[in-house]
């Protein structure tokens, strides 16, 4: 994700449950990252991300999410006629 090269960091220590270690170094193993630190950031990072959107998008009104609902219908519609003319 990126989020990891450009913060400065700061040293913590923590204690988790064991099913959740396993589950972050199953992690770290299948996205090829260096460390346990920088795969529970990055998924630290990533629910904050999933959180902000969700926010966003349960704050809008209904009318603004029938708005947001024709763009995405109207843009999976050019985008599979692209598809179609390659």
């Amino acid at each position: 994700m990126g989020h990891t090269a450009s913060r400065q960091r700061a040293k913590i220590s923590a204690t988790l449950e064991t099913r959740l270690v396993k589950r972050v170094r199953e992690y770290q193993r299948e996205a090829g990252l260096p460390s346990f630190s920088a795969a529970l950031e990055e998924l630290l990072w990533r629910q904050m991300t999933e959180e902000r959107a969700k926010a966003y998008y349960l704050s809008m009104s209904d009318e603004e999410r029938a708005e947001q609902g024709a763009w995405a219908r109207f843009s999976t519609g050019e985008f599979f006629k692209v598809l179609r003319e390659e």
